[in-house]
């Protein structure tokens, strides 16, 4: 029989693969499960941007070879990187061109490849957004129909905002939130940090020169950015330690000044979470961040891991007039918020919650504890 009218056939009802390590397809242009469980993920690159390996190109022997062991259930889990525009738009087409050069027809059979894993098999799919947007694009609308979750970082507190001018024209009403297709969209929305994802440093300051810390990227981005760099330079003025970098720094550097200061002030930039919330924690200092304008995951707790600020003139400089009334507590903040980055924001720890709420399983194999840790979330039912 022609291979792919195999794959056409009714979906194998079998087992998956094995009750040890779990054993991963992961396709997109992110790496997430390669890295966090190299030993069982196979990678299929899906991108604008060609793989730093040849070899883990999605191609047609690839794709054929991922949807012939999909079909077999000799994978546990399919874990998909939506991309933030369809194959078609001439961004895509675009970019791929320039990027993938004289191999941009395997970069755009890439592209248009991977909107076909979800289809012909059973395994249980997990869909993981990173991007900046709090929106689901309209092309990736029917991925969630798929999916058993849909990872999202910057996910709205109210779910509903995700299908503004992608399910719907403007913010979803009354009458389109009573409708039973989009309730089980919303159903399988769940939130997943940014995280950190590297290794902590060898070495950690101990040694406190500065009160608060800020290096990122401050012009055409967010007002929140803007707003309190003039307030921490209003500070600087009263005599407060305040070091800024407004230009990119080596890593090293970058965490050796963080690390020498008793806040690291992380602002919402293009989303409101941020790389710097969890490397702040990692080098023993205490984050300082507006609000929160998304659903987190494992969050941290005002006033125990980190201080949020209200963003209204004035709020920056006056909570970090009152972090600063007491540094032996903020040493006990700093410790409390690396052990909650170890425990649910590492590379390996956010690819477990994944697995868990997927397949309820470790990535080892293990079945969880009964009992949920903190900032653990149930999975949803299937449908």
């Amino acid at each position: 029989m022609c291979p792919w009218l195999s794959l056409l056939s009714p979906r194998s009802q079998g087992n998956c693969c094995n009750h040890g390590q779990l054993r991963v397809a992961e396709i997109g242009g992110y790496r997430f499960f390669a890295d966090a469980h190299p030993a069982g993920t196979d990678l299929f690159w899906s991108s604008t941007r060609p793989p730093p390996d040849t070899n883990r190109a999605l191609t047609p022997a690839a794709l054929v070879r991922l949807m012939r062991d999909l079909h077999a259930r000799k994978y546990d889990m399919v874990v998909i990187h939506p991309a933030l525009y369809p194959p078609w738009h001439p961004r895509t087409i675009a970019h791929i061109c320039a990027h993938w050069k004289t191999r941009a027809a395997q970069g755009l059979f890439a592209a248009f490849a991977m909107r076909l894993v979800h289809r012909f098999h059973d395994v249980p799919i997990a869909a993981i957004d990173f991007g900046d947007t709090f929106g689901v694009q309209t092309h990736n609308l029917g991925l969630i129909d798929a999916v058993h979750t849909y990872f999202k970082r910057e996910l709205p507190a109210d779910h509903w905002i995700v299908f503004h001018r992608s399910g719907h024209p403007r913010t979803p009403g009354v009458r389109f939130r009573g409708l039973g297709k989009w309730k089980r969209r919303i159903e399988r929305l769940r939130p997943l940090s940014l995280g950190q994802p590297w290794m902590p440093p060898a070495r950690v300051p101990v040694e406190k020169e500065t009160d608060i810390f800020f290096a990122g990227t401050v012009e055409n981005n967010s007002t929140v950015r803007s707003a309190g760099l003039a307030e921490l330079r209003v500070l600087a003025d009263e005599g407060f330690r305040v070091d800024i970098a407004t230009e990119p720094l080596p890593r090293e550097d970058y965490l050796d000044r963080m690390g020498r200061a008793w806040l690291a002030w992380s602002p919402g930039g293009l989303g409101w979470d941020c790389y710097r919330h969890y490397e702040a924690a990692r080098v023993n200092t205490v984050p300082l961040m507006n609000y929160p304008t998304v659903l987190q995951h494992a969050p941290f707790v005002d006033g125990v891991h980190c201080f949020y600020y209200a963003p209204q003139p004035g709020g920056l400089s006056a909570t970090v007039r009152r972090a600063l009334e007491n540094t032996d507590r903020l040493l006990a903040m700093a410790r409390e918020a690396a052990e909650l980055v170890e425990r649910h924001h590492t590379v390996r720890a956010r690819a477990d919650h994944v697995a868990v709420t997927v397949l309820g399983r470790h990535i080892d194999g293990r079945l969880p504890a009964a009992s949920p840790g903190p900032g653990a979330i149930m999975a949803p039912a299937q449908s």
